[in-house]
């Protein structure tokens, strides 16, 4: 698993994490979406999805249009990075579950998705990623996300992994890749 030691890059994931936890905070998110793209070409060879249901929640449940947002500023990302992606939420959680048990289907899902390069295609060249979230249509979005499209892999594989959930959330994961030419 590589870890970046480009300042930039970790501030840009600071900054990006700071946000989705406030959106998460208040309930206003429903999707993740890690996208990597190859930075020659354009076309998206990764795309790891985070399907998350939120449970428990003290505000009531409405309706509410989703909108699909993106992080702007593309970064770099030369080589395999520990992306991460989600697919429809399905079961709700047992609120009896202890931390440990929790933890240990969190364990579960990161053993699974550091597993994943034995089927990923090798990434070639040089590859930059963008965070894609679905919120809530009356979320607040600061200036340096905007809309975007799903950056979906034309003609991909997909591969449904493990999920977990807690007393507040479930959340499921599913990656598509591009097979090589």
């Amino acid at each position: 698993m590589l870890v970046s030691a480009d300042d930039q890059v970790k501030a840009y994931i600071k900054k990006i994490m700071s946000q989705l936890d406030k959106w998460m905070q208040h309930g206003k998110i429903s999707k993740l979406v890690i996208v990597i793209t190859d930075k020659d070409t354009g076309e998206h060879v990764e795309r790891w999805q985070f399907d998350v249901q939120i449970l428990a929640s003290s505000k009531s449940k409405k309706a509410s249009k989703l909108a699909n947002l993106a992080a702007t500023g593309d970064q770099e990302n030369n080589g395999r990075g520990d992306s991460s992606g989600t697919a429809p939420a399905a079961s709700s959680a047992d609120p009896s579950k202890t931390e440990a048990e929790i933890q240990a289907e969190i364990a579960a899902l990161f053993r699974q998705i550091t597993a994943s390069v034995t089927f990923l295609p090798q990434l070639a060249g040089d590859c930059t990623f963008n965070v894609l979230v679905y919120a809530d249509a009356d979320s607040d979005v600061p200036v340096e996300w905007g809309d975007s499209d799903a950056k979906e892999i034309v003609d991909g594989e997909r591969v449904q992994l493990r999920g977990f959930s807690t007393s507040n959330h479930r959340v499921e994961t599913l990656v598509s890749y591009r097979l090589g030419n």
